[in-house]
């Protein structure tokens, strides 16, 4: 009987290092092969084992091609949906994110969602230098979502420039204890970038953010 356990046969050159490596279907037949070639002439190997091994070998063949076929399954699943992320251009989206690109004169969507309500609450913009471009004190907010347009100025009202800008959220209860903050941006969906390792990015007003990203589609 052919078992799941560390074998060498010096007749085919397999070697098995413990039970928890898996035998490929031309191991197992090789196996097979060599064992009825050694077997006892006056010892012969009974009719039901054989036929036991033979459905053995039958059912490692069907789980491997079944593997392969659900792995084909899955990789032309995953580039459709990729594909259909283009259905999204035009479409006003809230994408999980505490950065965007800014291009002069770009206005963007901030938002946020507080898990409790606040005692004060001040919205930080950052430049990709982590310096502290604008902070907009929004005052006491209850629990749940709260959304601004920032329209790309510094707090003396001038235009800053292009480049990467990152947001953060303080906010503090009662006692002073700090309240969570989960951030996001809204905008328009302007492009699909399909050719990103891990799957399909999307453009919100031309900050690239992941698929999965997307928490809600207006």
């Amino acid at each position: 009987m052919v078992s799941n356990v560390g074998v060498y046969s010096s007749a085919t050159g397999l070697s098995r290092t413990g039970a928890d490596e898996a035998m490929g279907k031309d191991a197992f037949l090789q196996l097979l092969v060599t064992q009825l070639q050694n077997q006892d002439p006056l010892n012969p190997m009974e009719n039901t084992e054989f036929v036991a091994q033979l459905a053995q070998f039958s059912s490692l063949e069907g789980i491997q091609n079944l593997n392969s076929t659900m792995t084909g399954m899955a990789g032309s699943l995953g580039a459709l949906s990729d594909m259909g992320s283009a259905g999204l251009i035009g479409r006003m989206v809230k994408a999980g994110a505490d950065g965007f690109e800014h291009v002069a004169g770009q206005e963007h969507g901030i938002g946020f969602e507080l898990v409790s309500a606040s005692n004060s609450t001040q919205l930080t913009i950052k430049n990709e230098y982590g310096l502290a471009v604008r902070t907009i004190d929004l005052g006491p907010l209850p629990a749940g979502e709260h959304e601004i347009v920032w329209d790309g100025t510094d707090g003396s009202g001038s235009q800053l420039p292009p480049g990467k800008y990152a947001f953060s959220v303080n906010a503090r209860g009662s006692n002073g204890s700090a309240i969570g903050a989960a951030r996001y941006l809204l905008g328009f969906v302007t492009g699909v970038n399909l050719s990103e390792a891990g799957g399909a990015s999307l453009y919100v007003n031309g900050t690239p953010v992941k698929k999965d990203s997307i928490k809600e589609i207006y």
